[in-house]
């Protein structure tokens, strides 16, 4: 028997405002470029990169708040998980603090824990220096340059804006086409950074997202 979350509760504001009117949509959900876990569901204002060409396709980025690390096992690390924002990653996946090091030098999930006691990821590798408070993004392997190593890069390169939540907690992931919406201008009002998933500090200039200064965010709770 399979079970989907959905929220009954009450609901916290992600915006100031209302960044609704400020929305691209009926992008699908690039699952070639990135493994997307079926029935969870994209947490809303997820970093996001679309292409407006004929494939019309969209990728989210994975990411998450380290809430906790084993005082035993450095490679058992707990994630923010609760009835606001709940990881999408995936066994396999390569994680990293950043995009910066070498692909085959980053580590990748063994295994995920997902119960009452909260969300684990057990990795494959220790990563180092890594505190309670920090974000993991999902990392893919670049192109190789020359005979070097490949890089650590994100799957995307850049965004355009945040995703706006099929459903109050976000979108579900479905086995066939996802269909994505996509916030690209928050009409003055700002996106609450410490409510929604984290944003890597290269995608960020000053309160605006990269590339792209109608969407804004605020370190308020």
């Amino acid at each position: 028997m399979k079970f989907r979350k959905k929220q009954v509760g009450g609901f916290r504001p992600i915006c100031t405002g209302s960044p609704s009117i400020g929305v691209v949509g009926g992008f699908n959900l690039n699952k070639e470029k990135v493994n997307y876990p079926v029935g969870a569901i994209i947490p809303s204002a997820s970093l996001a990169e679309y292409d407006e060409s004929s494939s019309r396709q969209v990728v989210v980025l994975k990411a998450s708040r380290v809430v906790a690390i084993d005082t035993t096992d450095a490679k058992k690390v707990s994630l923010q998980c609760d009835e606001f924002l709940s990881p999408i990653f995936m066994v396999g996946d390569h994680v990293a603090k950043d995009d910066s090091g070498n692909f085959e030098d980053t580590a990748s999930i063994t295994k995920i824990i997902n119960d009452r006691n909260g969300y684990v990821i057990v990795l494959d590798k220790a990563i180092a220096g890594l505190k309670v408070g920090e974000a993991l993004f999902e990392v893919i392997e670049g192109p190789a340059e020359g005979d070097g190593k490949t890089p650590a890069i994100f799957p995307i390169k850049q965004p355009q804006g945040v995703t706006v939540g099929a459903e109050p907690m976000g979108t579900y992931i479905g086995l066939d086409e996802v269909s994505v919406d996509v916030a690209i201008n928050s009409k003055g009002e700002m996106y609450y950074k410490r409510r929604i998933p984290p944003i890597p500090a290269k995608f960020i200039e000053g309160i605006c997202l990269k590339g792209n200064p109608n969407i804004q965010f605020t370190d308020s709770y």
